[in-house]
């Protein structure tokens, strides 16, 4: 018996809830290593939260730190 293709409606995207330390650096158009030397520098905001030694942070936060001018 067949069945036709069932089409899906387009389903909106989903902003993630946690961004990794590549997927920041992509989104801000700069290198792991340039947000590492940041971090260490005391620059670039703290992590939101942390999975084992994986650094993970908000939207929000690299939000309001670019609005800030990239100050933390």
């Amino acid at each position: 018996m067949n069945t036709p293709a069932r089409t899906s409606p387009a389903t909106p995207a989903v902003e993630r809830f946690t961004l990794r330390l590549d997927e920041v650096a992509d989104a801000l158009g700069i290198s792991r290593r340039t947000i590492e030397r940041e971090r260490s520098a005391g620059r670039f905001p703290k992590p939101d939260c942390k999975i084992g030694k994986r650094p993970l942070w908000r939207p929000e936060t690299i939000r309001a730190w670019v609005a800030k001018g990239g100050v933390a």
